[in-house]
């Protein structure tokens, strides 16, 4: 999950736009799409076997670009560290007026690839579907799309391994970079569909996106279940509620696992169960109606633990459903890009939180366009003020084996959205429980997902974080941890912390509770609080307040968490397996709106 420094070309890439102009005269440029290079469409390793068959028809999706990417992070700078600008939020109107491609764009970019007789089936936000024969997309692309067989059983990125037993196998790719004329081209972020490495890579990458959870036996099995209220008085969510801070009129948008569904009645059970107050809505929206993956345990624990801990928060679960190309073009990827693209622009809520993510390294390595495009939806959050929160992950620090075999020198994978600057990684902590449930003591977690981003530089925030040891080399994370396992007398991995689904409880592991709760946590404010991370690093273990607004006396928040490993250990100050740690709940949301200028 950890990647070195040699990677410095591909951080200065990922961090900027996309400069692709080769001027042929004075009358005529063309764009080229470096995404669509073959560094990240032809698998190294791969053999040439044939050009691919002329006629054979292929979906595929033209990726849209912001249409002015340094304006955008000039504005983000302004509204982040300037006192003038400060939090001087964007509507969705207003930031898709200022920063999308315009209509007129978009219809010639839909006349010029018609003219090669290239189908237009619909436009999904910043994504444009079309239908055509290899031939026609080469020739409107200016490229070539080939056959290719990769002899080995493992996929390897950035020189280490990446899959194990994934091949040997077919794929057909494009081998020269894709381009268009300047005028229909300058705000083409990237092509998917046009290679079929796709679907067989993201299928695989599909399996982190399932929640570990039981019914009971085994030694992994606790005999104390951890009830959110235990939690809710431990970490002090009690005091936030009886000074008002409960949620009333924040909304929460949880990413949905694509292609699945939820029993809203299990959620409803659990509120029930625990005798939650719930005020709030719970509201699911489904674009598609492919719901081939199931009911999905992850969202119904996002939904029963984010609505118990903000009571009278709205809980809305967005699944695109088959929605976006579907299976036709990059597994359900492009489904999950767009569950972003309609919480940004159609919810607009204070809080998204995240339990399904993709590989940071493997976006990296083949598909930065699609790295680019849920960039660009955290980039739209945090211009609207919206907190986006991810869970961390549950394989520990230089690993791709799941808990609890470790195996160090494995390729490190960590995850994508998580490593982004304008998203709040949560990783774990553990819960070590009595005979009749009390918490004892707490510790890191020793799956917590902890690592080093291989695409994004340090980060400002960093660079004068108030937290001892935050790491100035590279974008780290996590930057804040919770609750993530707990029990008595079990394993670190083992459950306790209950979950109803199907109409039954379940026991549950896993960073992927700890990001809605977190999320819950920030929506008790009833405001909008933006990308966190500019605020948590600036947030002192003392209760001082370092604000672009002020410096303030504020309370302690943080609680550094000096036991645990994963298998790095952790350490008072930043590490990687808490971040600075976890958080007293009732003063993290009073130094947050303090921070914010929202409370004197």
């Amino acid at each position: 999950m950890e990647r070195s420094l040699k990677l410095i070309s591909l951080i200065i890439l990922l961090t900027l736009s996309i400069p692709s102009l080769l001027i042929l005269s004075q009358d005529q440029q063309l764009y080229y799409i470096q995404t669509t290079s073959p560094q990240y469409s032809i698998v190294p390793g791969s053999q040439f076997v044939q050009p691919l068959n002329s006629t054979q028809t292929l979906y595929i999706a033209v990726l849209l670009n912001f249409s002015n990417q340094s304006s955008l992070q000039s504005y983000l700078n302004q509204i982040y560290l300037l006192q003038s600008s400060f939090h001087h939020w964007l509507t969705p109107e207003q930031f898709r007026e200022y920063y999308y491609p315009p209509k007129s764009y978009i219809d010639s970019l839909i006349r010029y690839l018609e003219s090669y007789n290239l189908q237009f089936l619909g436009q999904y936000g910043l994504a444009l579907i079309f239908k055509g024969t290899v031939g026609q997309i080469e020739s409107a692309f200016n490229t070539y799309i080939n056959i290719y067989y990769y002899p080995f059983k493992d996929l390897y990125w950035f020189g280490k391994v990446g899959i194990t037993n994934i091949g040997p196998f077919y794929y057909y790719t494009n081998n020269v970079t894709a381009s268009l004329p300047y005028n229909v081209g300058k705000y083409v972020l990237g092509i998917v569909g046009i290679d079929s490495l796709d679907p067989k890579v993201v299928n695989v990458t599909r399996q982190a996106w399932h929640l570990s959870m039981v019914k009971a036996q085994s030694n992994l099995i606790s005999k104390a279940v951890i009830s959110p209220i235990t939690i809710q008085q431990y970490f002090n969510f009690t005091e936030a509620y009886s000074h008002g801070y409960n949620g009333n009129e924040s909304d929460i948008a949880i990413e949905g696992v694509p292609e699945c569904y939820v029993n809203t009645s299990d959620i409803y059970a659990f509120w029930k169960l625990y005798g939650i107050p719930r005020t709030g809505h719970l509201n699911v929206i489904t674009f598609g109606n492919v719901t081939s993956g199931g009911q999905s345990g992850e969202n119904e624990l996002d939904a029963e633990w984010s609505g118990a801990f903000a009571p009278a928060a709205n809980v809305t679960i967005v699944f695109s459903d088959g929605y976006v190309g579907g299976p036709a073009l990059i597994g359900n990827l492009l489904n999950y890009w767009y569950e972003y693209y309609y919480m940004v622009n159609y919810l607009d809520p204070n809080v998204i939180s995240i339990s399904v993510t993709v590989e940071e390294s493997f976006l990296a390595a083949y598909y930065p366009a699609m790295l680019y495009m849920i960039h660009n939806m955290m980039l739209q959050a945090a211009a609207e003020g919206i907190s986006v929160l991810a869970a961390s992950g549950d394989w520990g620090f230089e690993s791709d084996h799941p808990p609890p075999n470790f195996h160090i020198g494995v390729y490190n994978t960590i995850w994508y959205p998580e490593s982004d600057p304008y998203v709040t990684s949560v990783g774990g902590i553990f819960l070590n429980a009595s005979s009749n449930g009390s918490i004892v003591s707490i510790s890191g977690w020793d799956y917590s997902t902890g690592g080093n981003s291989v695409v994004y530089p340090v980060q400002s925030y960093e660079l004068t974080s108030l937290i001892p040891f935050t790491p100035v080399t590279v974008r780290t994370y996590p930057d804040i941890a919770f609750v993530s396992a707990g029990g008595y007398n079990i394993p670190e991995f083992g459950f306790g912390l209950p979950l109803i689904f199907q109409g039954q409880l379940f026991l549950w592991y896993g960073t992927s509770g700890a990001a809605p709760m977190t999320a819950a946590m920030v929506a008790l404010g009833s405001s909008r609080l933006g990308a966190l991370n500019f605020a948590l690093y600036h947030i002192s273990y003392q209760g001082i307040v370092v604000s672009p607004i002020g410096i303030f006396i504020g309370k302690q928040a943080w609680i550094p968490i000096t036991s645990g490993n994963n298998p790095l250990p952790a350490h008072y100050g930043w590490n990687y397996v808490t971040g600075p740690g976890t958080y007293d709940a009732y003063n993290m949301i009073y130094d947050l709106l303090l921070y914010s200028g929202l409370i004197s």
